[in-house]
C-alpha cells in the first residue's frame, strides 16, 4: 500500500474524529435538545478553511500531525480570538442578553477543536492528492 492510500486513510479517520467530537453533547447543544452538530461548529469549519486549513507541510503521518498542529497555533488564537469577540457581539447585540463565561468558553473551544480537526483532516487530504 502506497503513502497515497494511507494518507486518504489518515484523513478519512479525522473526518470520523471530526464527525463523532461535533456530534457530542458538550461541542454541540442544539436549540432542540442533545446532539447533532450545531451551527457553531459548522460555522468553525467554514472559516477554518477560509483562513487555510490544510496547508501546514510534513511528509509523513507523525510529521504531518506534529506540523498541522504546531503550524496551526496562529490561526487557532486567530480564531479563538473570533470566536470570543464574535460570541461577545452576537450575545450583546443580537440576543441582548448577558454574556455567560461558561458559553462563550464552549464557543471559543468549539472553534478552536473545530478548526484543528479540519486542519488536520484538510492536511491528510491534501498529501494524498499532491
Amino acid at each position: 500500500m502506497s503513502n497515497k492510500y494511507m494518507f486518504m486513510v489518515m484523513g478519512a479517520i479525522m473526518a470520523v474524529v471530526w464527525f463523532f467530537v461535533g456530534t457530542m453533547a458538550f461541542f454541540a447543544p442544539t436549540e432542540g435538545g442533545l446532539g447533532g452538530m450545531s451551527t457553531i461548529w459548522w460555522f468553525a469549519m467554514i472559516v477554518a478553511v477560509g483562513l487555510g486549513a490544510g496547508s501546514t507541510g510534513g511528509d509523513d503521518m507523525i510529521s504531518i500531525m506534529v506540523e498541522g498542529i504546531k503550524g496551526y497555533v496562529p490561526t487557532m488564537i486567530m480564531l479563538a480570538i473570533f470566536g470570543l469577540v464574535g460570541g461577545l457581539v452576537y450575545v450583546l447585540a443580537v440576543e441582548r442578553g448577558t454574556p455567560v463565561p461558561m458559553d462563550m468558553a464552549r464557543d471559543v473551544l468549539t472553534f478552536v477543536v473545530g478548526g484543528l480537526l479540519v486542519n488536520m483532516m484538510m492536511s491528510y487530504m491534501k498529501k494524498a492528492n499532491a
